[in-house]
């Protein structure tokens, strides 16, 4: 089938699979002609904050619209992880990011657009970035509005209400600073803590939340239970190596004590293993801090 002659939602599955099922697709919305003062700078430092914050597993999509689209496709890094989509016969004036084309109009490519992010950045924007912020809110992807652009990122042009709203997903500092117009750099930095916090709650649960899940023990209480577990192991070997030593039965001890050593192994393996996940869970947890935000706080 001709990309022309696909339906919305087919189109949109084709190109999941081009950009990759598993990678987590952000779309940017916002006006071609930039409103506010500080909209413009803002969607640069954005830009160049998310290029930094978020690993390969992360993809940009714009619309291949100038203004906020363009302003961001142009300072997102090298622009490897940008795509812009267009109508089908049409090309990217951008000069970055890689194309794509779906849809035979511009009408269709905002249905495609709507149907394809898992969580959508928009910045101000009037009755089109409203309406496609409804399409992708109705079948439950993400939004992270740039409240303090206004427009419909404000909640204006019948902008969905609920879209406004804190999802569970976010932390309530970086979400308040979306509304915040002290400090552009602050909002910018806000909005890639956001996207990380996204990304990160779409992970596969760990092991020990699948764990938890099953038999409904949380780390500690089965960290708890595995000591005691092997710690009764461990004493019930040394007696038996002890019993067979003094029934001078060398062969059963030695058998014994290789059961022993392989037992410390096991213990030395579960501590590995628990502090390893414990460190890698805190990397996760830790706040993304740009180096401009750094050095301002400092």
């Amino acid at each position: 089938m001709a990309p022309s002659e696909e339906t919305p939602p087919e189109a949109a599955a084709r190109l999941r699979k081009e950009l990759g099922d598993k990678d987590l697709i952000v779309c940017i919305l916002g006006s071609t002609k930039f409103q506010g003062a500080e909209s413009e700078e803002l969607v640069k430092a954005m830009a160049a904050e998310l290029s930094l914050a978020v690993g390969s597993r992360v993809k940009f999509v714009t619309g291949g619209m100038p203004g906020v689209q363009e302003v961001f496709a142009k300072h997102c890094g090298e622009g490897d992880r940008v795509w812009n989509l267009l109508p089908v016969g049409e090309e990217s004036s951008f000069g970055v990011g890689t194309q794509l084309n779906a849809g035979a109009n511009l009408e269709a490519r905002r249905a495609i657009f709507g149907l394809l992010g898992d969580l959508y950045i928009t910045v101000e924007g009037g009755p089109g970035v409203s309406e496609e912020v409804k399409a992708a809110h109705a079948r439950g992807a993400a939004v992270v509005p740039l409240v303090r652009t206004g427009g419909a990122s404000s909640g204006m042009f019948d902008f969905p209400v609920a879209a406004l709203e804190k999802p569970k997903w976010a932390s309530e500092t970086q979400w308040s600073l979306l509304f915040d117009k002290e400090d552009v750099v602050d909002s910018a930095t806000a909005v890639a803590c956001l996207v990380k916090e996204f990304a990160n709650a779409q992970k596969t649960p760990n092991i020990w939340e699948l764990l938890d899940e099953l038999i409904g023990l949380d780390r500690g209480s089965l960290t708890k239970l595995l000591g005691v577990v092997l710690t009764i192991l461990v004493v019930v070997s040394l007696i038996l190596i002890y019993r067979e030593v003094s029934r001078e039965r060398y062969d059963l001890a030695l058998l014994h004590g290789g059961f022993l050593v392989l037992l410390f192994g096991l213990v030395g393996s579960v501590a590995f293993v628990l502090t390893e996940t414990s460190r890698l869970e805190e990397e996760n947890k830790r706040p993304i801090e740009s180096p401009a935000f750094v050095k301002k706080t400092n």
